[in-house]
């Protein structure tokens, strides 16, 4: 059954709802699961009928509080979980702290059963860690793409806002869930539909899977000037190979000091500065929100050592890697 062709609009049934669980992961997000949920119910207050339902699971059928501490009802426990079409895990920051091998062993039997699998923001760890993704091309969250390809690097993970390979739908979280749901629901009940719920929640458009997770460089920084947003693309897609500026200026037919002046007319920092700024914020969101090592994210972030990083990072902050990990470590006790 694992390895029959399929596509989505095999789950249409029209005897019944198509079932959709979620798995909800202690601390997992309110907004990407409400994207996911309420795509549904206007689906089928569109349709006039019960095209979907949902039940919700959690690990042992306790209640699950959302990161933002909203405790929403949970109706089984995954050992008691009705069969259900497709599966969605929802995780968020403290996804790790939910990791249990009856977990991994439980979404490990649904897929060989024959059950669609999602994952929204950092859900898809779960379907890596339970050995489901290895050669399939899953979207992930950028700040957490390092760590994951880290960990799991014979998956191919994408910066994709979403993806689907086979029976596996990843969402790399927050409001393109949604787009993800809608692309599910149209393949399921049709694209008229999907564009009605679009209409309702005043989304304008519905995302294509490769689109960017990430606010364009003009509309971030406040630029207008064409040349300038892809050489900033650029920086921010190659940070873990730094390009020479040179060939930065080169690509948009610029020369070195042409693009100094465009940078410092804009910015106000010299294509170097930001450079060093980019790669310095990088690292500041993997030593705060991941377990990677000094020496991982300093590779990650196109150092040719852990040494050479941390003089710059010191630089940079004030302050070592380490005492950046160990505060943050310290903020996130005290607020649990």
């Amino acid at each position: 059954m694992a390895d029959q062709p399929f596509s989505i609009k095999q789950l249409a049934n029209p005897e019944r709802p198509v079932r959709i669980g979620f798995f909800l992961v202690p601390d997992y997000p309110l907004m990407t699961f409400s994207a996911a949920l309420d795509a549904l119910r206007q689906g089928n207050r569109l349709a006039k009928r019960k095209a979907f339902e949902w039940v919700l699971i959690s690990s042992d059928g306790s209640d699950s509080r959302s990161s933002s501490g909203l405790v929403i009802p949970v109706s089984h426990a995954m050992a008691n979980a009705p069969k259900c079409d497709i599966v969605i895990v929802c995780s968020g920051v403290n996804y790790a702290a939910g990791y249990d091998g009856n977990t991994f062993a439980w979404l490990r039997r649904l897929y060989y059963e024959g059950c669609v699998l999602g994952a929204v923001s950092t859900g898809v760890f779960y379907l890596a860690k339970a050995g489901l993704l290895e050669g399939r091309k899953c979207a992930v969250h950028w700040e957490s793409l390092a760590t994951f390809r880290s960990e799991f690097p014979k998956c191919f993970a994408t910066d994709d806002i979403f993806t689907i390979d086979g029976r596996f739908l990843t969402s790399s979280g927050g409001t393109v869930t949604l787009d993800m749901m809608l692309y599910l629901i149209a393949a399921i009940e049709g694209r008229e539909l999907a564009s009605q719920i679009s209409d309702q929640f005043n989304h304008p458009r519905m995302r294509r899977q490769d689109d960017a997770q990430r606010m364009q460089p003009e509309d971030r920084f406040g630029i207008r000037n064409a040349k300038l947003g892809f050489v900033i693309r650029r920086m921010e897609s190659s940070l873990y190979e730094p390009i020479e500026i040179a060939e930065l200026a080169e690509s948009v037919s610029l020369s070195t000091r042409q693009l100094e002046r465009l940078f410092q007319a804009n910015l106000q920092k010299s294509p170097s500065r930001f450079y060093i700024d980019l790669r310095m914020a990088r690292a500041r969101d993997l030593l705060v929100h991941t377990d990677l090592s000094v020496a991982e994210v300093a590779d990650v972030c196109g150092y040719e050592s852990p040494s050479h990083f941390s003089r710059f990072y010191r630089q940079h902050f004030d302050e070592s890697p380490a005492a950046t990990r160990k505060a943050n470590v310290t903020d996130r006790a005290v607020a649990v």
